[in-house]
């Protein structure tokens, strides 16, 4: 008989060991980034689990701000992380009972909205679709380089596109030296050079009070920095993470100084080499916006193929749409609540 429990963060080692066999399962959901996230961001946190004979067969990953609007769920807050349900049947059923169970636990706190936002590896947003019965739906191409069947560096410099290849033997030509840490002082030089990048191009910044959780939460193995260096200046740096069996490409920079010594392409490269060593089958490059051309011809071009996701919004106080995208910033840090495009006062 199927039953509905609310997991809290005492039930880590059951959820992780649940996720770790399921091949689809992404860092976004695992015990310990939800924890590091929902403490950066001062949210709640819960798993909805649907059991069958007390055995754990499905868990939809929650996150709740609170804000002057009422609260607001996600699956999952900050900066596109996917959520979903995860089920070991991949079940339609399955999938309607904990789908249906997050909005209704959303309306019923007198949510301001709740959205859920899909894994693009399951690909089953025909399911939301009929399901949801949402009120905005928003689209992202999640780009993945499947990293099976790699053997060698030959074979990975050859799933690329032009000029990949040849900025990677650029780089090696100029003399760039990579490296991996997982020091404090690697998270402070790559959180520096992502400032500068941020500051050239009129970007927001993350916080550094993200990067600074990443040892206290993570563990050794679940992520990693990799620095390239021109005559021992850090010219270009990469932080991934590590989950189950995808690498997450989760925060790239470098040094203006040094673009053209094709650094950063050099620290891709060989963080995808240590991925196949490691044993991981996909190189997640994260969502794109379907107007980000130049990002998503910049991620195409390392031999991607697209896994479109969506993003499905109930708004539950309409009140939410006379305000503007900055006050909504400002009171659910890291959270989506709506497309800004549909606010009255969007500016």
């Amino acid at each position: 008989m199927n039953r509905i429990e609310i997991l809290k963060r005492d039930q880590s080692e059951r959820i992780y060991h649940f996720l770790a066999r399921q091949p689809k399962a992404l860092l976004y959901c695992s015990p310990r980034y939800v924890a590091l996230v929902s403490d950066y961001l001062q949210a709640d946190y819960f798993w909805l689990a649907l059991c069958k004979d007390c055995k754990l067969t499905a868990l939809l990953p929650v996150m709740v701000a609170t804000g002057k609007f009422g609260p607001v769920y996600n699956s999952l807050a900050y900066y596109g992380s996917n959520g979903g349900v995860i089920d070991s049947a991949d079940s339609f059923s399955n999938k309607q009972i904990l789908i249906d169970q997050f909005y209704c636990l959303a309306e019923e706190a007198g949510a301001c909205s709740a959205t859920i936002i899909t894994n693009p590896l399951n690909e089953d947003t025909q399911i939301y679709d009929e399901i949801t019965k949402c009120d905005y739906k928003d689209q992202r191409v999640g780009q993945i380089t499947s990293l099976e069947g790699i053997v060698d560096e030959q074979s990975l410099l050859a799933k690329f596109e032009s000029p990949r290849p040849r900025n990677i033997r650029k780089a090696i030509k100029s003399g760039v030296q990579v490296s991996q840490s997982v020091k404090p002082e690697a998270i402070d030089a790559l959180y520096a050079i992502h400032v500068e990048n941020m500051q050239k191009i009129g970007g927001l910044a993350k916080e550094k009070a993200f990067f600074d959780r990443l040892t206290v939460y993570m563990q050794q193995g679940d992520w990693a920095i990799f620095e390239a260096r021109v005559g021992g200046d850090i010219s270009a740096s990469l932080l991934v993470f590590y989950f189950n069996q995808t690498v997450e490409y989760f925060t790239p920079v470098v040094k203006q100084e040094f673009r053209d010594t094709q650094s950063l392409s050099l620290v891709i490269f060989e963080a995808m080499l240590d991925a196949v060593k490691r044993g991981f089958k996909k190189w997640n490059w994260g969502g794109t916006w379907l107007t980000q051309d130049g990002v998503y011809q910049f991620k195409k071009k390392w031999g991607t193929t697209d896994y479109p996701y969506f993003y499905y919004t109930k708004v539950f106080n309409e009140a939410v749409l006379a305000t503007s995208r900055e006050e909504l910033l400002g009171e659910y840090k890291g959270f989506f609540v709506l497309p800004f495009s549909v606010l009255s006062r969007d500016v």
